[in-house]
C-alpha cells in the first residue's frame, strides 16, 4: 500500500515537472502558439503544482484569450492561491488593462491582502486602471494604515516600506488632492528615502494636475530630508562638458560668469563633493 502511494507521488511529480516544462517553453515562445496554448491552459490552471498554475496566469496573459480572464479576477478575488500567483494574476489584469466592476472589486479585496507584493500591485492596478475618485484614494490611503498617537498626530503604521512607496505612487497617478495630500506629506518625512522619492515626484504629478494645491506641494519639497543611503556613479568630466557646450552653442555673451564659475573643481575640496568653486 505504502509502495502504491509513494509511486502515486512520484507519477505525479514527474507529471508537473514535465507540465511545467511545457508551460514555460510556451511562454518563452513569440509568438506563442496560440491554438496549443489554448488545448492546455484548463490543465495548467487546475494543475496541483503552484509553478505550473503560476505560468498559467503568465500565459492568459499573454495570450489575451477573454474566456480565461475570469480565471485571473478569481484568483485576485478569493485571494486562496500562493500569494505570488495572486500577485502575477493582478500583474496579468492590469497589463490586458480589464476595467469591470468585477476587476475593481476583486482589486479593492487584495489591498488587504496578506502577501505584500499583492497589496503594491493591486494599488497599482487600481490607480492605472480606474479614474480617480474620493472612495478610491480612501482606499489606497487605507493601506497605509494611518493611526494617530496620544497627541492626535497621525503616522503611518504600515511597516513595508515598499508597500508605502507603491502607495505614494499609486495616490500621484490617481489620487484625489485633497484626499491624497495628508498621506503624501507623511510620506515625504518617511524613515526610507525611496518612499520619500517616490512621495516627492507623487505630489509633483499631483501638482501638474491640480495647481490649487501647488504651493503646498512645494513646500513639502522644500523641507524634505534629501539625505539617502542611494547613490550612483556619477562622472563629472562628460557632465561638465555637456553643460558647457549647451551654454556656449547657446551664447555664452548671455550667460552669467557665476554660472560658468560652478563648473570648476574645487580642488582643495576635491572633485567628487559636488559642491561650487568658492
Amino acid at each position: 500500500m505504502l509502495k502504491g502511494l509513494v509511486g502515486k507521488i512520484l507519477r505525479g511529480l514527474t507529471a508537473n515537472r514535465t507540465a511545467f516544462r511545457e508551460a514555460d517553453a510556451f511562454l518563452k515562445m513569440s509568438p506563442i502558439p496560440e491554438a496549443a496554448v489554448r488545448d492546455r491552459l484548463p490543465q495548467y490552471i487546475a494543475s496541483s503544482s503552484w509553478e505550473v498554475r503560476n505560468v498559467a496566469a503568465k500565459l492568459i496573459a499573454k495570450l489575451k484569450e477573454p474566456s480565461f480572464y475570469p480565471v485571473l479576477i478569481e484568483k485576485v478575488r478569493s485571494g486562496a492561491d500562493v500569494g505570488i500567483i495572486t500577485r502575477n494574476s493582478t500583474a496579468a489584469i492590469r497589463r490586458l488593462g480589464l476595467r469591470t466592476p468585477e476587476v475593481e472589486n476583486a482589486l479593492r479585496g487584495a489591498l488587504s491582502h496578506r502577501y505584500w507584493e499583492v497589496r503594491c500591485e493591486a494599488a497599482r492596478a487600481l490607480s492605472e486602471l480606474f479614474e480617480p475618485s474620493p472612495e478610491r484614494t480612501a482606499l489606497m490611503v487605507n493601506v497605509l494604515h494611518l493611526k494617530a498617537d496620544g497627541k492626535a498626530v497621525v503616522f503611518v503604521a504600515e511597516k513595508n516600506f515598499e508597500i508605502r512607496a507603491a502607495v505614494a505612487v499609486a495616490l500621484g497617478r490617481a489620487g484625489e488632492p485633497d484626499a491624497s495630500l495628508l498621506a503624501l506629506e507623511l510620506l515625504a518625512d518617511d524613515p526610507h528615502w525611496l518612499v520619500r522619492h517616490q512621495a516627492a515626484v507623487a505630489l509633483a504629478e499631483i501638482s501638474c494636475r491640480d495647481g490649487a494645491v501647488a504651493g503646498r506641494a512645494a513646500a513639502v519639497l522644500e523641507n524634505i530630508d534629501v539625505l539617502s543611503d542611494g547613490c550612483r556613479s556619477d562622472f563629472p568630466l562628460p557632465k561638465a562638458m555637456a553643460s558647457l557646450r549647451k551654454i556656449i552653442l547657446n551664447g555664452a555673451a548671455d550667460t552669467q560668469p557665476a554660472r560658468i564659475r560652478k563648473h570648476y573643481i574645487n580642488m582643495q575640496r576635491g572633485w567628487n563633493r559636488n559642491k561650487a568653486a568658492t
